[in-house]
């Protein structure tokens, strides 16, 4: 069984906690998304095989008892993925909404060119998409998303608009 801190609203560690308990007893406890882009912008999307084909992250993962958000980030990307490469740490962030309570650590990458997927037994397909066609498909079709993917895009759009902002 694998064991997860469990934490409070400030990100501090409290407890000890697993999937099953944390998700059924609605438990706050530490979860990792990664944005992977292509090298024209398109956001990969996974295909998520344990709700029903929506869409969801590029990658993400539960973060492991003792486990930094960085650790897991880079784990949970090569394990889902492939993805082998430095990743930019985002924000971190409280998702509410939807079944599960999560504290998220976002990261984003541009796949290196010569990148490929291949499906596995956690992934089975991704697809690039744009960003803008992601964001109109989330507000037209949102049942067609994780409660987690549409938390996390909000709060990459802030991020996003914040930086450009400070130019």
């Amino acid at each position: 069984m694998e064991l997860f801190d469990l934490i409070d609203e400030n990100d501090k560690v409290i407890g000890v906690t697993d999937r099953t308990t944390a998700h059924i007893t609605g438990q706050l406890h530490r979860v990792v998304a990664v944005y992977v882009f292509n090298a024209k912008g398109e956001l990969y999307v996974q295909i998520h095989k344990k709700s029903d084909g929506r869409y969801d992250h590029s990658v993400g993962g539960h973060v492991s008892k003792d486990e930094d958000y960085a650790t897991a980030a880079v784990r949970e990307a090569e394990e889902e993925i492939g993805i082998k490469q430095p990743l930019t740490f985002l924000t971190t962030f409280y998702s509410h909404g939807g079944p599960y309570k999560h504290m998220f650590g976002l990261f984003e990458c541009i796949a290196d060119d010569d990148w490929r997927f291949t499906p596995n037994e956690e992934v089975e397909e991704i697809i690039p998409i744009k960003l803008e066609s992601v964001e109109r498909m989330m507000k037209k079709n949102p049942e067609k998303f994780t409660n987690g993917f549409i938390n996390s895009m909000k709060e990459y759009r802030k991020i996003k608009i914040l930086k450009q902002l400070d130019v």
